[in-house]
């Protein structure tokens, strides 16, 4: 074979990879998002869509701000000024937005809870489902289990996402924390932007890392919270059973060691015994009796009845 041969060999196999990869461009979706600065809502709105959604797996992100672009790609996230859940634009940024993520919300979606509230659904099941199968656990949950973990990810992290990215404080102004939090997802993926003294950073490549930040956290908010769902069937047993393990009531004890504090607050709600139960009894991991008060509240760190003096009594 001579030397023009082999060239023209060479440029028609070129060729045809050229076309392939047209083709395989064509085939594979395309979803924008700005450019520049990047935040947690827009990350991870990326990160369901790419991962976790029939639709929109394993497209490809475009981060741009030119709408001549953005207006040719199958899906836009919290750029373009539109939100249009039918032709997948997902932007909260034009002033007459005022959407929530259900008439008993009251926070402002951002891009993340736009997203969530279209795809989050067949998300948290998708995430819940391989988590079941990689942990090899025979455990069924029912559509109505998927729909409470649906609603309780979006109460304890998408929402505070939203809240975070329209500015809404968690305090009135006029009350000053006393201490700042700054290790949540929002403060993790800010962090992988470039510092005002970095050279040459490739914002893509800073961009894709946070999507893996913002995966990981994720993936463990559904299986934390999937953990509380299905806990609840264990409290209720341990109440209606306590009067096996004291005469008072005032003890129960957990079959194995799951999460009880929320489940223990609402059962006793629910059967009017609110404040009756003061100890929980349950066995660790290395097998070895535990026992724990019951605070007044999920969220306070004071008991109803101590074991032994507070220490803010001594």
């Amino acid at each position: 074979m001579c030397i023009r041969d082999r060239t023209q060999s060479t440029w028609g196999n070129i060729q045809v990879l050229i076309k392939f990869l047209r083709f395989f461009m064509s085939q594979t979706k395309q979803i924008g998002t700005h450019s520049g600065t990047f935040h947690a809502d827009e990350v991870l709105g990326c990160v369901m869509l790419t991962k976790y959604t029939q639709l929109f797996q394993n497209a490809n992100i475009v981060r741009t701000r030119d709408q001549n672009i953005l207006d040719k790609l199958d899906a836009v996230i919290d750029v373009g000024r539109i939100y249009d859940a039918s032709i997948h634009r997902y932007d909260h940024h034009q002033g007459e937005f005022n959407d929530f993520f259900s008439q008993n919300h009251n926070i402002r979606l951002s891009s993340a809870g736009l997203v969530f509230k279209h795809f989050g659904r067949e998300v948290v099941e998708r995430i819940a489902k391989d988590f079941l199968v990689s942990e090899k656990l025979d455990i069924q949950l029912s559509p109505e289990d998927y729909d409470q973990l649906y609603l309780r990810i979006y109460n304890t992290f998408i929402m505070p996402l939203d809240a975070t990215d329209n500015g809404i404080d968690a305090y009135p102004q006029d009350v000053e924390p006393r201490y700042r939090q700054t290790t949540a997802l929002e403060h993790r993926v800010s962090r992988l932007n470039p510092t005002w003294f970095e050279q040459n950073i490739d914002q893509d490549e800073r961009f894709r890392e946070a999507m893996k930040i913002a995966d990981d956290e994720l993936q463990w908010q559904v299986r934390t919270t999937m953990s509380r769902v299905l806990a609840k069937p264990y409290v209720e047993k341990a109440v209606d059973q306590r009067f096996n393990v004291h005469e008072s009531g005032a003890i129960i004890k957990l079959e194995l060691v799951c999460p009880w504090k929320e489940h223990l607050y609402r059962i006793e709600e629910e059967k009017g015994i609110q404040g009756q139960i003061k100890y929980v009894l349950f066995q660790d991991q290395l097998a070895e009796w535990r026992i724990q008060c019951v605070s007044l509240s999920p969220q306070s760190y004071t008991c109803l009845l101590y074991t032994s003096p507070s220490p803010r009594d001594s």
